[in-house]
């Protein structure tokens, strides 16, 4: 039996085979590239500025999809503006690729979110989540540094729950700027035993603490009281220079308060009094003005009904006149036709008797 014969068939079957589905392959893989579009690549456009419209045009030109997203706002873009996309600028897509592009919208009425008192890093970030835009920080002193002491919208003050129109140009952030190295903020030690008051100083950095009796007082730490105070409460000073107390007993505080109380009294007695007397003069003067407008208006009004009755008078004297014009033409009428037709009967007269004298 001769198998090399056998065999030699087989091994040019097995090399058809081969040469078939090498072929087979080279076909397949042509179609892949034809239909997957292998070796044509579109260049990523920055996108980032433009607008949705624009952007759209350009990417339906050089033949790619779009995804949109409107769920974000930026106040450093203007509404309708391109934030971010995917993929990124430059890179080599296939036509046909879908680009996801974020737009800045915003489309419900901003609340401002609590951030008083809040760090100004968060209180930002609040805000930008809530589509309010920075327009200005200002700093002040206080000693509460980077933090936020007031938001001012169109210069007015405005609190935590505030509706923004939808046209909103930006908040006002008042910031405070904490004091220089040694400065600080004097407390009010006034009423104040010796020992709470230097306690209170002290708490505040102030150590040079000068105090003076008015006259001698047992146990001073817990019997004097300060009533007065160098510098003022309220003032930015210098930790290292003195602070100056003067200190009485409790009964001469409270007579020096009913003192100062009766001032104040009195003060604001005399400027209510002044403004009592503000008003008086306001009323008259304004009382008067209003007379002195009734009184023209009273004298127009006068004048104005003159006139009516002038012209009033003016046109029924007219109108008598006119009347009795007419009257007066047709009575002169009546004569001038009764003394034609008596003209006329005495002509006829005539006539007859001269017939008869002929006859």
């Amino acid at each position: 039996m001769n198998y090399s014969k056998y065999f030699v068939i087989f091994i040019i079957n097995f090399l058809v085979s081969i040469l078939i589905l090498y072929k087979i392959t080279q076909l397949a893989l042509k179609w892949v590239d034809v239909y997957t579009k292998h070796g044509s690549y579109v260049v990523v456009p920055d996108l980032i500025g433009f607008t949705l419209p624009k952007s759209i045009s350009i990417l339906k030109k050089l033949g790619l999809k779009y995804d949109i997203d409107t769920s974000r706002y930026d106040p450093n873009f203007k509404i309708d503006q391109i934030i971010s996309f995917s993929p990124e600028a430059g890179d080599y897509v296939k036509e046909g690729r879908h680009v996801y592009i974020q737009v800045n919208s915003k489309s419900s009425q901003s609340i401002l979110p609590n951030i008083l008192n809040k760090e100004k890093k968060i209180a930002i970030k609040l805000l930008h989540a809530n589509h309010i835009s920075v327009k200005e920080i200002r700093y002040i002193n206080d000693r509460r540094k980077d933090t936020v002491l007031k938001v001012l919208y169109q210069n007015k003050s405005i609190q935590f729950g505030y509706r923004f129109p939808f046209n909103q140009d930006g908040v006002i952030l008042i910031i405070g700027k904490g004091y220089k190295k040694d400065n600080f903020l004097v407390p009010n030690v006034i009423g104040m035993n010796l020992y709470s008051a230097i306690y209170t100083l002290e708490n505040q950095s102030f150590h040079v603490i000068n105090f003076y009796y008015d006259h001698a007082i047992i146990n001073p730490d817990k019997n004097a009281k300060v009533y007065r105070q160098k510098p003022d409460p309220g003032i930015i000073y210098d930790k290292n220079k003195p602070v100056e107390l003067w200190l009485t007993t409790q009964e001469l505080l409270d007579q020096f308060n009913e003192e100062k109380d009766f001032k104040h009294e009195e003060k604001d007695f005399k400027h209510e009094e002044k403004y009592f007397k503000h008003e008086e003069s306001n009323m008259k003067k304004k009382d008067f003005k209003h007379e002195e407008k009734d009184f023209k208006h009273e004298e127009k009004d006068f004048k104005h009904e003159e006139s009516n009755m002038k012209k009033k008078d003016f046109k029924h004297e007219e109108k008598d006149f006119k009347h009795e014009e007419s009257n007066m033409k047709k009575k002169d009428f009546k004569h001038e036709e009764k003394d034609f037709k008596h003209e006329k009967n005495s002509n006829c007269c005539r006539k007859k008797s001269k017939r008869n004298s002929h006859r």
